[in-house]
Formats: C-alpha cells, sequence, structure tokens
C-alpha cells in the first residue's frame, strides 16, 4: 500500500509514479516540479561567470573613459576657439571706432547673465574661460600686442605703453595643467590671420605653432 504523502525524495516520487493511482501520481509530479524549481533558484552565479561579467565590464570601461575623456576635451577646446573668435571681432570692432586697438578691453558675461569689461588679471593680458571660472578654469587666453620681440605688452593704456601699441595683436589659449583639459591643444590666434594649434609647448613669444601645428 502507498503511503500518503510519501514523496518527500525525488527517488520515492519516481518509485510510485507507476502507481495506479491517478491522483497520488498526479501530486508526486507536483512535487517533483515543485522540488526542481527551489533548486533552481537557489543556485547562484559560479566564479567563471562572475569572471566573465567583470571582463566585459573592464572591456566596456576601457573603450568608454578614454573616449569621453577625449569628447570633453574637444569641447574645452571648441569653447576656447568660439572665445577667441568672439575676442577678434570685439577687437575690430574697437579698432573700427579708436583706429587702434590700444586700450581694448574685454566684454565679460558671468553665469547670472551678468555683463562686464575687464581682464581676468591686474596685468590686462588674461581672460579666462569660462568666464569668471577663477582657478577652475578650462583654458586661459592670453592676450597681448602683436608684437612681442620683446617682452609682450597689454593692450590697455598704462605705464610702459607706447604709440606703437596697438597695431596689431595676439592671442595663445593654454589649457589648465590641473585638470582633465591638460592634454588639450594649445591654440594661436593673431590679427594677421594665423590661427593655428598644437600638443607642444608654445607661448605669446611663439611665432607660430610649430612643425607639430594644425590649422584650426
Amino acid at each position: 500500500m502507498i503511503r500518503q504523502g510519501s514523496c518527500g525524495s525525488y527517488s520515492n516520487c519516481q518509485s510510485e509514479l507507476g502507481h495506479p493511482e491517478v491522483e497520488h501520481r498526479y501530486q508526486c509530479y507536483q512535487r517533483l516540479i515543485t522540488i526542481s524549481q527551489s533548486a533552481r533558484a537557489q543556485k547562484g552565479f559560479t566564479i567563471i561567470e562572475l569572471m566573465i561579467v567583470v571582463f566585459i565590464l573592464a572591456i566596456l570601461a576601457a573603450i568608454a573613459v578614454p573616449s569621453y575623456r577625449q569628447y570633453t576635451i574637444t569641447n574645452a577646446e571648441r569653447e576656447t576657439q568660439a572665445r577667441m573668435l568672439q575676442l577678434q571681432l570685439e577687437l575690430e570692432r574697437w579698432r573700427s571706432t579708436a583706429l587702434t586697438y590700444k586700450g581694448f578691453v574685454p566684454q565679460i558675461v558671468d553665469s547670472a547673465g551678468k555683463t562686464d569689461y575687464r581682464y581676468t588679471d591686474t596685468n590686462n593680458t588674461i581672460i579666462n574661460v569660462p568666464a569668471d571660472s577663477g582657478d577652475n578654469y578650462t583654458y586661459r587666453i592670453t592676450l597681448v600686442d602683436g608684437d612681442t620681440t620683446g617682452t609682450p605688452k597689454s593692450l590697455v593704456k598704462g605705464a610702459g605703453v607706447d604709440n606703437v601699441t596697438g597695431r596689431s595683436w595676439k592671442m595663445v589659449a593654454v589649457p589648465n595643467g590641473d585638470r582633465y583639459i591638460k592634454n588639450g591643444n594649445k591654440i594661436m590666434l593673431t590679427s594677421p590671420g594665423l590661427r593655428c594649434m598644437t600638443k607642444d609647448a608654445i607661448t605669446v613669444k611663439s611665432v607660430d605653432c610649430g612643425n607639430n601645428g594644425q590649422v584650426w
């Protein structure tokens, strides 16, 4: 005689499935399904499966992180180039009325939309990108008189500024060496129309961007 509730294990159910009592056989099938589902639910990831997941994530990170970093650098370079072109327009507008670049002061619009006219530094040569970013700037533009054979001079009137100052100008933008942008290009723009950028080190005294320079 078959005992009710004797399907406590897989082997018991297997032996009783052939019994003519259909109802009890059905109960055994149900118990087998429950046991099988419970076993599958309790099964976790194997070490190999976890290693495969970690490996895939590492590959994705190796691709995504450098791409995102280059994307942010390119955006910062384009923002700086746009600012330099804007300064060029302001310089030409100033010259059209003053007949010289001497005395030019850039327009600054802060994050709140407030407009002012000033340089970032007291020497009247520095313009930060973004404006009013302090030491957290991405690029720092140096704007000076175009004659840089001697000591670079500010376009603003003051001590040491002679009548020759203001006939031309030069801008050089350098990335912030303490931020992610440090590997960005150095960018140059001059009143005669030179537009170049390079990974090499340049200053406002540089004639151009060197052998590795490229036009932007």
